[in-house]
C-alpha cells in the first residue's frame, strides 16, 4: 500500500483524520476497514503507521502506532527538463520522482515542440498531481514540487550555487563520478535535459558561460524522456556510493 501525505492540522492527540481523495482511495478502493494500518508521511518527513479506528461517511480516523525518521538524502537533485511531446513529459516527471529526484522545472528551449500558452496553469496542477502520486508510491519523504515553467535563458541565468550540469551528447567527455566528486557531502545538484532535438549550440554556449557544465553520457544517445529517467538515477547512485558509503 502505499503511503499518504497528512499535515500537522490532521493530528490531534495522537490520532489523525484522512479526508478528502485519500479518504475516497483507502476506502472506496483499496477497502481499508477498521482495524488495518496504513502508512502516513507527516510534513516533517516522519513516516507512521496509523490503525483506523474508525470511518466515518467522509473521514476515517487512524491512531497513530509507530514514527519512524526520514531517511537522511544528503544530494538534493533537480531535474530541469524541457517540455516533451504529448504524454512524455508526465511519464517523465512520474519516473524522475520514482528514482528520488527533489524537483523538477519545466523548460522551455528554442526546439521545444509543445506550445502550452494560455495552459500553464491547468499543466502545472496536473503535472504536481502526478509527482504527489508517484511520490505515495514510492515512500518518497515529500513530494517533488514542479515549479512553474521557466524560459532557457531564465533557467541557465537565475539557478545559482552547487553543482549544475547540462546534459548533452556531443558534450566535453567528462567522467561523471569524477565530476560529482567535486561537491562535498550535502551539494545541490542541478540537471538539465533538452527537449527532442536537443539543445542548439547558442544554448550550449549560453549554459557555459552561466557556470553549467557539458557533459556526454556514453555510446549512445537517450531519448529526452529517457535521459530524464536514467541519467538522475545514475546521478544518484554514484553519489550515495562516493558520499553515503563513506560515512560508515
Amino acid at each position: 500500500m502505499p503511503q499518504f501525505f497528512i499535515a500537522s492540522r490532521d493530528m490531534r492527540d495522537g490520532r489523525c483524520i484522512v479526508a478528502g481523495d485519500d479518504f475516497h482511495h483507502l476506502v472506496r478502493v483499496r477497502r481499508v476497514c477498521e482495524g488495518d494500518e496504513i502508512k502516513l508521511r507527516c510534513e516533517d518527513g516522519k513516516l507512521m503507521t496509523g490503525k483506523v479506528v474508525a470511518i466515518g461517511d467522509d473521514s476515517l480516523t487512524a491512531e497513530i502506532i509507530d514514527k519512524k525518521p526520514p531517511g537522511d538524502v544528503s544530494l538534493s537533485l533537480t531535474l530541469c527538463l524541457a517540455l516533451l511531446k504529448g504524454k512524455k513529459f508526465d511519464f517523465a516527471i512520474q519516473k524522475a520522482v520514482e528514482v528520488g529526484v527533489s524537483g523538477i522545472i519545466p523548460v522551455m528551449t528554442e526546439r521545444t515542440i509543445p506550445d502550452i500558452e494560455n495552459k500553464e496553469q491547468r499543466r502545472l496542477e496536473r503535472w504536481n498531481r502526478i509527482a504527489e502520486e508517484a511520490a505515495k508510491q514510492c515512500m518518497m519523504p515529500g513530494i517533488p514540487a514542479v515549479e512553474a515553467l521557466r524560459s532557457f535563458r531564465e533557467l541557465v541565468a537565475g539557478i545559482s550555487g552547487g553543482i549544475k550540469m547540462i546534459a548533452h551528447p556531443d558534450g566535453s567527455v567528462r567522467n561523471l563520478d569524477g565530476f560529482l566528486r567535486e561537491g562535498d557531502g550535502n551539494s545541490r545538484l542541478y540537471l538539465l535535459v533538452g527537449p527532442e532535438g536537443g539543445f542548439s549550440d547558442a544554448e550550449i554556449a549560453s549554459a557555459r558561460r552561466g557556470g553549467w557544465i557539458d557533459f556526454g553520457f556514453g555510446f549512445t544517445q537517450l531519448r529526452a524522456e529517457t535521459a530524464a529517467i536514467v541519467l538522475p538515477a545514475i546521478m544518484m547512485y554514484e553519489w550515495s556510493c562516493m558520499h553515503e558509503n563513506n560515512r560508515q
